[in-house]
């Protein structure tokens, strides 16, 4: 039985420009967990993080410089994983 990679997206220059751009749109330039507001040329967050991100914007969010810190080094990072899980999964389905 052969387990297929899923296919990872990954843009550069201007594209990954314009999807930062279309993120932080859709999310109102606010972070997803808390509702601070975030300057534009922030680049979004991967939902998921590490080997599995992907240049998507059903995988991206944005998150203020304190909620970033905490979804990879915090006390409740699985908290802020749940939070940003179900706001894609309400945005866009289980993708």
């Amino acid at each position: 039985m052969i387990i297929e990679k899923p296919k990872r997206i990954r843009l550069h220059g201007y594209r990954l420009k314009a999807l930062n751009s279309a993120i932080h749109a859709r999310d109102r330039n606010r972070c997803v967990v808390c509702g601070c507001w975030v300057h534009p040329d922030v680049k979004f967050h991967h939902e998921p993080c590490g080997v599995c991100k992907s240049d998507e914007i059903e995988k991206g969010v944005v998150l203020c410089d304190e909620c970033h810190f905490e979804r990879h080094n915090g006390k409740k990072s699985q908290e802020v994983k749940e939070i940003i899980t179900e706001y894609l999964k309400k945005k866009y389905g289980n993708s």
